[in-house]
């Protein structure tokens, strides 16, 4: 309980990102992006990146979900990670980041992270609803949220149900997201197959640079802690 009303006074401080301040749809978008007409398109989408982004650097990709850098954040949709001790590993509002919360519940009493952590299972993807403000709001709202398991985390995707709609086409990304919908509503039966394929390219070479940016961070820690035994040693020698 005092977690839960610590988190509804952070919303009302505006210690929970903002709506306003919010990123779009991030980069690329696989067919099943914001635009996907399916239910949990979306969701899989992006659950499907983040379980790729903590296979390539986990630490680094908690930090990209809290962040929400590198496309992981929509107006209203965010990535949280809960580890199997029940610690919030990564989560925009910092009342819950690094805190224990199992008994984190909704006015109801619904338990949700419990059963989430419960029940989420490697290359599945289940659902759950349970009222949540959204960032910047003390209302509790319905919220549909997929969940999935990758690694040793629990990791999930929200969408509140007032927004199942396309995202706002208020920055570029999002302009990008419409138009990719207004393109795949009116590609001809016949040449379908090479829009999805290019889509699918884009998505890889996201992927791909993804994985680099990841490989140098891990060079470059390993360089780090190469020259620091180094002067270590040397110290040591002296």
């Amino acid at each position: 309980m005092a977690l839960r009303t610590a988190l509804l006074v952070a919303t009302l401080m505006g210690i929970a990102q903002p709506p306003g301040s919010a990123l779009a749809c991030g980069d690329g978008e696989a067919p099943t992006a914001c635009d996907d007409p399916s239910p949990n398109g979306f969701a899989s989408w992006m659950l499907g990146r983040v379980a790729q982004a903590l296979r390539a650097d986990p630490a680094g990709a908690l930090a990209d979900f809290t962040a929400g850098t590198r496309g992981f954040r929509t107006a209203d949709t965010y990535v949280f990670c809960v580890g199997p001790d029940g610690i919030m590993t990564a989560h925009p509002n910092p009342i819950l980041k690094g805190h224990d919360v199992r008994d984190l519940h909704d006015r109801t009493g619904n338990h949700f992270i419990q059963t989430m952590l419960g029940t989420a299972k490697p290359g599945q993807i289940a659902v759950i609803h349970y009222l949540f403000p959204k960032p910047g709001s003390t209302v509790e709202e319905s919220k549909t949220t997929y969940y999935t398991r990758a690694g040793d985390q629990m990791c999930a995707v929200g969408v509140y149900d007032t927004d199942q709609a396309a995202p706002a086409a208020a920055t570029p990304d999002g302009r990008v997201a419409q138009l990719r919908q207004t393109l795949d509503e009116k590609i001809p039966s016949q040449a379908r197959a090479d829009w999805i394929a290019f889509l699918e390219a884009l998505n890889a070479q996201g992927d791909a640079k993804a994985a680099a940016i990841a490989q140098a961070r891990r060079d470059i820690r390993a360089a780090t802690a190469a020259l620091d035994s180094a002067g270590l040693r040397t110290a040591g020698a002296d």
